[in-house]
């Protein structure tokens, strides 16, 4: 096994126990919190520095290049933080990840040379991928930080993250008005967290040896199933984006594209919540703890039931302000669109929370028919609904997606729950 190392070798990791969840969903929140809004500044920037064509131009560059990054992500973070056993060092997951990086850029480049018209879109969607692999590193440093309960440092890099992107954006449009400048200056941020902070400060506590090929395979073959989930979640986000350019073009895609981004106010609570418990809800599945798996499960589910109501209600009240203060004038006519892209958010949001849960108690291979079904129906309905009901129908091919995720979920968990008090 090319000098693996026994598993008894590599020592448990121990939770610290001054830890906890609402700490953790504090920072985590926080850093997700920011994270997502220079998500927003981004797109902001694009509007109103580049306009509707050129935000539509990203958004398209974005949606054929993060499927494939998404492949290659594998989810490497929730592997590693869920690993509470610590069966492999962080160095195994880091070769993997650099490995499969490599990997997804060449195919993105690939792909970009056979989709995109010009050679300026083919840069954009190259460059784009670029910084898609520098977060997926970065990621799997968060996954290291977040085994061992520190999520103040991940949020603190995901902040620096963000507003070093931003500024470089802004100076990038500012100053040349041209995409390509400005998705290199995004990457360009992105690359400089990575080599700065995220790597020295994940290596902290955690070894960098390597115990051979035996175990990338088996970290790879562990978490493959999770890297074609995470494909398919992109695919389900930009599926309704391909179907609106094919359908009405790149300015409606810049809208569209705008509008959904609300959805990740909630999305950015889902994921703080999720990521703060799920180390917890991993050790509690692993020891047996059911009672608390499901008090923490459902409640994170209630919570983001309420937040998403929430969502509607603001939406419906100061959306169309909101859209024009945060893009152009123009845009306050999307409100209607809004509304309805919240409701699409409530079940997205739900789904968010369940997908931790059955992360977190390590059943990988039984999501991915879930969310290959899931993708199937949101690229039908798209087709179908985009040319019928213009953007109306990319949000209802979102809500449909949503809806299928969250029952089957709740039928993955249940039958992993009954399966294990009844070994137990």
């Amino acid at each position: 096994m090319e000098g693996r190392i026994p598993q008894a070798a590599a020592p448990a990791l121990p939770a610290r126990a001054s830890s906890s969840i609402r700490g953790d969903f504090a920072w985590t929140f926080v850093g997700n919190a920011v994270y997502a809004a220079g998500q927003w500044a981004v797109l902001s920037l694009f509007a109103k520095l580049g306009g509707a064509e050129m935000l539509g131009q990203y958004a398209l560059a974005l949606a054929v290049a993060a499927p494939v990054a998404m492949l290659a992500h594998l989810n490497l973070r929730s592997v590693l933080a869920t690993d509470t056993g610590g069966k492999h060092p962080l160095g195994d997951y880091l070769a993997l990840r650099l490995l499969v990086t490599a990997c997804g850029l060449a195919a993105i480049a690939v792909l970009a040379a056979f989709t995109a018209e010009t050679t300026a879109m083919r840069a954009a969607i190259l460059i784009v991928g670029l910084g898609l692999a520098s977060e997926a590193v970065s990621d799997l440093c968060y996954g290291a930080l977040q085994r061992q309960d520190r999520m103040r440092q991940v949020a603190l890099s995901m902040m620096g993250r963000s507003l070093l992107s931003v500024a470089a954006l802004a100076l990038a449009l500012w100053s040349s008005g041209n995409l390509g400048w400005a998705v290199g200056a995004l990457a360009a941020g992105r690359i400089g967290v990575l080599l700065a902070y995220d790597l020295p400060m994940g290596a902290q506590g955690e070894s960098l040896r390597r115990t051979g090929m035996g175990a990338a395979r088996d970290i790879f073959v562990t978490a493959l199933p999770l890297g074609l989930v995470l494909m398919l979640i992109s695919l389900n986000t930009n599926l309704p984006r391909y179907a609106i350019e094919q359908s009405l073009g790149s300015a409606e895609l810049g809208a569209f594209a705008a509008v959904i981004s609300f959805i990740t106010v909630g999305s950015t609570m889902a994921n703080a919540l999720g990521q703060s418990a799920t180390a917890r809800l991993a050790r509690h599945f692993h020891e047996r703890r059911f009672t608390e798996f499901r008090r923490i499960t459902w409640g994170m589910a209630g919570f983001m039931l309420a937040l998403g109501l929430a969502g509607v209600v603001v939406a419906e009240l100061i959306g169309g302000f909101v859209l024009r203060c945060l893009y152009r004038p123009e845009f306050a006519a999307y409100q209607p669109l809004l509304v309805a892209a919240m409701g699409a958010g409530t079940l997205a949001y739900l789904a968010i929370a369940l997908g931790y849960a059955v992360t977190s108690a390590r059943i990988f291979r039984a999501q991915l028919p879930l969310f290959a079904a899931s993708a199937a129906v949101c690229g039908v309905a798209s087709w179908l609904l985009v040319p019928r009901w213009g953007l109306y129908g990319g949000v209802v091919a979102l809500a449909l997606a949503a809806l299928l995720q969250i029952l089957g979920q709740c039928w993955i968990l249940r039958g992993a729950l009954r399966r294990a008090e009844v070994s137990h």
